[in-house]
C-alpha cells in the first residue's frame, strides 16, 4: 500500500480525509494516488494528462497515461457513490459526473466531470469543514501569541507580557504580540465566551498589516490601528485562532469604505474565509485560548 503523506496543512489534512472516505485505506492504491493528485490545489490548472505523468513518476513508470481516463473514471464513480447524496443537496449536477469523458464537444465552456467534484469540494465541503477541521488540527501556540499589557495607552513605551501566559485580567487592556518563526499572512479570529467570532487580523480596526516575518514581531491592534487596545469584560475562555497562509486573505467585508466596527464574523463570512483558504495551498494553523479573570 502506498503511504499517504501525512497532512503538514490544513488542506493536505481536508484531502487526505476526503481520499480515505472515498477510496477506503485498504483499497487500490493507485486509484488512491489519483484521487489526491487530481483533486490537489497545486494540480488544479494542470490537464489530467500531466497529472498522470506525475502518478507515473510517482509509481516507478508503472503507470501508462493511456490507464488514466479509466483510473480517473473509477475514481469519480466512486465519489458519486459515497458522496453524491451531499453534493445533489448542495445543487451539484451529479447526473453529469459519469456517462461522460472530458468536455462535451457541444459544450466547450462546460465543467468536466473532475472539475465539478474540484469545485464543490473546495468551494462548499471544506469550508463547511474549515473551522471544526482548523480547531482540530491546530497547534498550541503557547510561545507564538502572547498577550502584552498595555501602560498608560502609550504602546511606543512600555510593552509588558502578562505574568501568566494563559490569564489575563477583566477590564485591563492589551495587545496582542504575534511572533512566528514562519513567513507568511496572518489571518486571526477571535472566539469569545458568547460564541461570536471576530475576525482582527485582517481589519480596519485592529490590523490591516497581515504580514508574519521571522524575528519581526506583530502586535494587534497595531500603533495605527483604529482600536487602542484588546479589553475584555466577561469572565471566560477567549479563543483565538491563526491561520498563515502563503498569500493575503481578501475579504469582501474589509475595505477602505467599510466599517471600522464590522468584524463580526458570520456563518456567511466563515464560510467565505474557507474559501479563501481553500484557493491557496499550505495553510498553518495555531490557537491559544486566554482565560478571562
Amino acid at each position: 500500500m502506498i503511504a499517504q503523506t501525512p497532512a503538514n496543512s490544513l488542506q493536505e489534512r481536508f484531502l487526505n480525509d476526503f481520499t480515505n472516505q472515498v477510496i477506503w485505506q485498504q483499497g487500490n492504491d493507485t486509484q488512491r494516488l489519483c484521487c489526491g493528485l487530481r483533486f490537489h490545489p497545486r494540480h488544479r490548472d494542470k490537464t489530467s494528462a500531466k497529472v498522470a505523468e506525475e502518478m507515473n513518476k510517482q509509481l516507478n513508470d508503472t503507470f501508462p497515461p493511456t490507464n488514466m481516463p479509466g483510473t480517473l473514471g473509477e475514481v469519480i464513480k466512486k465519489i458519486k457513490e459515497r458522496l453524491g447524496d451531499t453534493m445533489q443537496a448542495d445543487g451539484v449536477p451529479v447526473d453529469l459526473l459519469t456517462g461522460t469523458r472530458g468536455r462535451q464537444r457541444q459544450h466547450p465552456d462546460a465543467k468536466s466531470p473532475w472539475e465539478i467534484i474540484y469545485e464543490w469540494l473546495w468551494e462548499i465541503e471544506f469550508p463547511r469543514q474549515g473551522w471544526k477541521l482548523a480547531q482540530e488540527m491546530a497547534t498550541y501556540a503557547i510561545e507564538e501569541l502572547q498577550m502584552i499589557e498595555l501602560k498608560n495607552g502609550d504602546r511606543d513605551i512600555c510593552l509588558n507580557v502578562a505574568k501568566n501566559p494563559a490569564m489575563i485580567c477583566k477590564g485591563k487592556e492589551y495587545a496582542l504580540q504575534v511572533d512566528f518563526p514562519h513567513q507568511g499572512d496572518l489571518l486571526l479570529i477571535n472566539q469569545g465566551v458568547s460564541g461570536k467570532r471576530y475576525c482582527l487580523c485582517p481589519s480596519l480596526a485592529f490590523s490591516l498589516n497581515t504580514q508574519i516575518m521571522p524575528d519581526k514581531k506583530l502586535h494587534i491592534p497595531g500603533i495605527k490601528a483604529l482600536a487602542n487596545a484588546l479589553q475584555y469584560m466577561d469572565m471566560g475562555n477567549e479563543y483565538f485562532l491563526a491561520i498563515l497562509t502563503e498569500n493575503p486573505v481578501n475579504l469582501s467585508w474589509v475595505h477602505p469604505e467599510s466599517e471600522p466596527a464590522d468584524i463580526l464574523v458570520t456563518d456567511e463570512r466563515l464560510q467565505e474565509i474557507f474559501q479563501q483558504v481553500g484557493r491557496q495551498w499550505n495553510a498553518q494553523v495555531f490557537y491559544k485560548k486566554f482565560e478571562v479573570v
